[in-house]
């Protein structure tokens, strides 16, 4: 018996050198690539973008990634769609990326746009469009409710924004159990550096990945314990924040414009987008017909016509092939 012990031990040691080890290579290899905010004592990492047809009061898109990834998926997904007319904001999300998780609950919604809005207000920036894919779809709810004066627009990319009727899924529950402190310090990142490319085929699904996603994203960096730990706490405190948050979305009155991945399988849109739609009868709700989880990709003039529509502000449409062309 004490030689097993000793094995388990020795093994959780060596797992633990390894994925120290390997978080050192990837934040070597990945390093940061904007610039660092203080916001009451919490260091934030963020990317400015100006707008490129040089317009000083240009309106100004706040861009919110989902979890386990980094201020570079929204950059790589819609920076450039935006930039030629509205100056970009693209923070890492308290927790994630470079950014600090700072001394409070950092799973809470309310946390983290307690620090955002301190991160605009340092920046001179506003009132802002709003962009939340995934995760940061449900933190831009959230400062719409706490800041509504500040935040002009939304847009909610496969929104997380409604419990399950049944509750989590049987392999989520069971991951909350079996991924612990000990298993993201140690076992997490070797075996998902393993099984990159499967992981990073699922989350695009039904839609193919592009092909440099994982290096293009930074993917790896929201793998490593510290930042996957930030990303457990969102998870197992997030079906108690949405029970508490639906019955208030019917108080948004900011124009929102809700675009559902049809296809999603990760964010089911009859759960989240749809639902969310019912409620907020004002808000538009724009389908993505084969879209995945990931839409904000592969439809980026979509939804970028969307974010300028709100952001412009303009009586007249906006020419989608002139102000968001393919990237």
């Amino acid at each position: 018996m004490l030689s097993v012990i000793v094995a388990v031990v020795a093994l959780a040691a060596a797992t633990l050198a390894v994925s120290w080890a390997l978080t050192r290579i990837i934040e070597a290899r990945n390093p940061p690539r904007g610039r660092f905010v203080d916001v009451d004592g919490v260091r934030l990492h963020v990317v400015e973008l100006p707008s490129r047809d040089g317009d000083p009061d240009a309106p100004t898109a706040l861009l919110l990634h989902g979890a386990n990834l980094c201020l570079d998926d929204m950059q790589m997904a819609l920076a450039g769609v935006l930039s030629k007319r509205m100056r970009v904001i693209i923070p890492d999300r308290p927790g994630q990326g470079f950014s600090e998780p700072g001394p409070g609950p950092v799973a809470a919604a309310e946390y983290q746009v307690q620090l955002l809005r301190g991160l605009v207000q340092q920046l001179g920036a506003g009132p802002l469009v709003v962009v939340g894919h995934s995760f940061g779809g449900l933190i831009a709810l959230r400062y719409a409710l706490d800041d509504p004066d500040g935040v002009a627009g939304l847009v909610l990319i496969n929104p997380t924004t409604h419990p399950r009727p049944e509750g989590l899924p049987w392999f989520q529950r069971l991951a909350g159990v079996l991924i612990g402190p000990l298993a993201t310090y140690t076992l997490l990142l070797p075996l998902s550096l393993a099984m990159l490319p499967r992981l990073t085929q699922r989350m695009f699904r039904p839609e193919p990945a592009p092909a440099d996603y994982a290096a293009r994203s930074r993917l790896t960096l929201g793998l490593t314990p510290r930042r996957f730990s930030s990303s457990l706490r969102e998870y197992s405190e997030l079906r108690d924040q949405l029970i508490a948050l639906v019955p208030r979305y019917r108080a948004i009155a900011t124009p929102t414009v809700i675009v559902a991945g049809f296809a999603d399988p990760v964010v089911p849109p009859n759960i989240h987008a749809e639902a969310l739609a019912a409620q907020m009868p004002q808000a538009q709700l724009v389908h993505l017909a084969g879209a995945g989880h990931m839409a904000h990709h592969a439809h980026a003039t979509a939804i970028g016509y969307e974010v300028l529509r709100l952001g412009l502000a303009r009586s007249e449409p906006v020419d989608s092939e002139k102000e968001c062309p393919d990237q």
